[in-house]
C-alpha cells in the first residue's frame, strides 16, 4: 500500500493496527528523508513515530535519529538515553552507535568517543570502524594521537574509505611527505575530486596547489577554493586580494580564524587580526584569544588589551584544569 493511500486511512484505524501503521509511515518518511535530505521527510517521520502508543527499541531509536537530523540535539540525546530502559541486550550495539552518532552530531566528540571505543572492542563491523574514524577525526585538532589510533582499523576495511583518506591528510599536515603521498594516491583510487584535491592542498606545491584549486572549483567548494587561493598567495602575491575576497565568505570557524591571523601577520591590517578574534569569541578558543588581545595590545590600547589577553589565558588555564579542551 503506498503511504498516501494508508495515511489516509489512518483515520479508521484503532489500535495495534493504527501501531503497525503508524511504524510504517514512520519508517518510510525516515528513508524518503536519507534519500533527499529534504528535512519535510524527516519532521513528517519524527510526526508518526510519536503518535506509536506502544514504544519499542526501534521506534524509540528512530524517534532519537528524527531529532538528531533535525538538529536538537538534547531531545535526541533524552530519546537515547530512555531507550536504554527498553531495549534488549540484542539491541544494545544499534542504540549506542546512533547514541555515539548523535553525540558526534551534537560536538561531544569525546563522549562519542568513548562509546565508540568500548563498541569496536567487541563488533568490528564497517560501519562502527568507520564511525570510530569519524570520530577521532573530529578529535584530530586537539590531538593527533587520535587519528593514529584509528588509522589501522580504517586500514583493516576492504575497500579505502573517506575517513581512511582525511586521516592521512591530517597526518600528512602533522608529520609530512611520507602520509602526503599515501593520501594522495589514496584519494585518486577512492576517486572523489574533493578528497583529491584535500590531498594536493597538502602537497602544497604550486602545481599541486592549482590543481586543487581547479578541482575544487569544479565541485563548487567555496572553502576548499579560499584555502587553495591563500596558499597560493604566499607565492603569487596577485592572488592575495582574491584570496581575502573568498576568505570573507568562510563560515566563522577554526579555519578561518587562523587563515585571518596569518593574513594579518603577513599584511599587518588590524581589521584582519580583530576579525580573527571575533571567530576566537565565537568557538571559545581561550588560547588563541589570550595570545591574539596580547598582539593587539602592541598595535593600540596596551592596557585593555594586555588586560583581555590576562583574562583570557586565565579562562584557558581553567577549562584545561576542567578537563574542557
Amino acid at each position: 500500500m503506498r503511504a498516501e493511500e494508508l495515511e489516509a486511512r489512518l483515520q479508521r484505524l484503532k489500535g495495534k493496527e493504527r501501531d503497525v501503521a503508524l511504524r510504517e509511515l514512520g519508517y518510510y518518511y525516515l528513508q524518503q528523508y536519507l534519500r533527499s535530505r529534504n528535512v519535510e521527510y524527516v519532521e513528517k517521520s519524527l510526526s508518526f513515530y510519536k503518535q506509536v502508543e506502544k514504544k519499542d527499541c526501534v521506534v524509540l531509536n528512530n524517534i532519537g535519529l528524527c531529532e538528531m537530523y533535525l538538529g536538537k540535539c538534547q531531545e535526541s540525546m533524552d530519546v537515547f538515553n530512555n531507550a536504554r530502559k527498553v531495549c534488549k541486550n540484542e539491541d544494545e550495539y544499534m542504540l549506542d552507535f546512533n547514541y555515539a552518532l548523535s553525540l558526534l552530531s551534537c560536538g561531544k566528540e569525546e563522549e562519542a568517543y568513548m562509546i565508540m571505543k568500548s563498541l569496536i572492542k567487541n563488533n568490528k563491523s564497517p560501519s562502527f570502524i568507520r564511525l570510530f574514524g569519524k570520530t577521532c577525526i573530529s578529535l584530530a585538532r586537539k590531538d593527533v594521537n587520535y587519528v593514529e589510533e584509528a588509522v589501522p582499523l580504517l586500514e583493516s576495511l576492504e575497500q579505502p574509505v573517506e575517513e581512511l583518506v582525511l586521516s592521512y591528510i591530517i597526518l600528512a599536515k602533522a608529520k609530512g611527505n611520507e602520509f602526503t603521498e599515501k593520501a594522495l594516491k589514496l584519494a585518486r583510487e577512492n576517486g572523489d575530486e574533493r578528497l583529491i584535491a584535500e590531498a594536493l592542498l597538502v602537497k602544497g606545491d604550486e602545481k599541486s596547489l592549482n590543481e586543487a584549486l581547479s578541482l575544487f572549483r569544479r565541485v563548487n567548494d567555496m572553502n576548499g577554493q579560499a584555502r587553495a587561493l591563500y596558499a597560493l598567495s604566499l607565492m603569487e602575491q596577485d592572488k592575495l586580494p582574491d584570496a581575502l575576497n573568498l576568505v570573507e565568505k568562510l563560515p566563522d570557524d577554526i579555519e578561518k580564524m587562523e587563515i585571518l591571523f596569518d593574513l594579518y601577520k603577513r599584511t599587518k591590517m588590524i581589521p584582519l587580526l580583530k576579525e580573527s578574534l571575533r571567530i576566537a569569541e565565537k568557538v571559545q578558543n581561550w588560547l588563541f584569544l589570550a595570545r591574539g588581545y596580547r598582539e593587539l595590545s602592541e598595535r593600540e590600547d596596551a592596557l585593555n588589551n594586555l588586560k583581555k589577553s590576562v583574562e583570557f589565558y586565565e579562562k584557558y588555564i581553567n577549562t584545561t584544569r576542567e578537563g574542557k579542551v
